[in-house]
């Protein structure tokens, strides 16, 4: 665990030192007709040959998916955006593939600086990129804001951005309580049947319907320090705190055994062709640390480069919006053969989501040792 840990903070350190990057050179690529950019406070304003200023450019970021989305808004001297580009992105690269290929960017270029700017009002999003959408919109309300204070000398209104609570965020919480009570309960048939109402129901709508399941790029998001705003991530904030203190409290994984939306699928699956857990005695030890490994490496590689987007290999996206490279679906293809004869094959020997939570659980069981010896040390004295 020592090991892991030092890994881990190697890692953080690399990426925190390696970060950042010159934003004029895109600043006056945004300023049409702009041949040189000079700075003013957090803004930049374009120049033409002539010296005449032509426009200004602010920069802004916002949380996506994967981490913070920094873009350069340009804005002409009557205060209409001229274009917004993104110059550093952690996200899952389909994800911002998608946006480019819907033509969401399209829709920034001739609105107003005073104009709402978040989606559903003002800007569509992107089914199946909703929070790198949501990111980008973000972003670029703190860059409009910082060109109308420093440069045209506007003060717009207050940004009452609202919070997101909806349907995924209901049937979150639901999911957690009925899992809560439904693992204690003494009928093993009951048991059996509440398990399974709530492995279709995170099948369908986390998975098939909302897209929303819990991935290692979150974890590595979170510890990297990028964390969302909670007004319209809340349904992360309940899935990362509801696992959390489950397991800490509980020494219980509530999501990956009872609602799990990848594991339900492999689950109904091998359901279908009586597939049965397959770990062999000697090979069991090598195949904890094949899973174990995967999962460090995601996580040291996605710290190291700033990008969380880049640690994540499950093959959710593919599944659940059915997009994904020719490796991924070879990979999907894989697991969906394997599910046949192995009961939750990438659970069991892949997924790094049950190394993390293993590693919470061991970071529980230490503490309470060390409670325990205090407690013994105190009451002999």
């Amino acid at each position: 665990m020592l090991a892991t840990l030092v890994a881990v903070v190697l890692a953080w350190v690399y990426g925190w030192l390696t970060a950042g990057f010159d934003t004029a050179p895109e600043a006056l690529a945004v300023i049409p007709g702009a041949t040189r950019v000079e700075t003013r406070g957090t803004i930049y304003l374009g120049y033409d040959g002539a010296g005449q200023l032509v426009g200004y450019a602010g920069v802004g970021e916002a949380p996506g998916y994967g981490g913070p989305i920094t873009l350069v808004v340009g804005l002409d001297l009557a205060g209409a955006l001229t274009e917004v580009r993104v110059v550093q992105q952690r996200e899952t690269p389909s994800f911002f593939r998608l946006l480019e290929r819907e033509g969401y960017f399209d829709q920034f270029p001739g609105q107003p600086i005073d104009g709402r700017f978040q989606l559903g009002q003002g800007i569509d999003g992107v089914s199946g990129a909703t929070f790198s959408a949501e990111g980008v919109a973000a972003a670029t309300r703190q860059a409009i804001r910082a060109v109308a204070s420093e440069g045209l000398g506007r003060t717009l209104p207050a940004d009452d951005t609202p919070i997101r609570f909806g349907i995924p965020e209901v049937v979150l919480i639901l999911l957690y309580a009925v899992g809560y009570i439904g693992h204690r309960l003494r009928a093993a048939i009951w048991r059996t049947r509440v398990r399974w109402a709530t492995l279709l129901t995170g099948l369908v709508v986390v998975g098939f319907i909302y897209t929303m399941p819990f991935t290692i790029t979150q974890v590595v998001s979170l510890l990297s320090g990028y964390w969302p705003d909670w007004r319209t991530n809340l349904y992360w904030y309940l899935l990362l705190g509801g696992i959390a203190f489950v397991t800490t409290v509980d020494a219980k994984n509530p999501y990956c055994s009872w609602f799990c939306p990848f594991g339900a699928f492999q689950e109904c699956l091998g359901a279908l062709s009586g597939a049965k857990l397959y770990r062999p005695r000697q090979w069991s030890t090598a195949l904890t640390w094949v899973q174990r490994g995967l999962a460090g490496v995601a996580i040291v590689l996605g710290l190291a480069l700033r990008r969380p987007g880049v640690a994540g290999y499950e093959p959710f996206g593919t599944l659940f919006d059915l997009r994904g490279t020719t490796v991924q679906w070879a990979f999907l293809l894989l697991v969906v053969l394997a599910s046949l004869v192995i009961y939750r094959p990438f659970c069991n020997y892949l997924c790094p989501i049950d190394p993390v939570v293993d590693f919470v659980a061991e970071v529980r069981r230490q503490v309470r040792e060390l409670w325990r010896r205090w407690q013994m040390r105190n009451a002999k004295t």
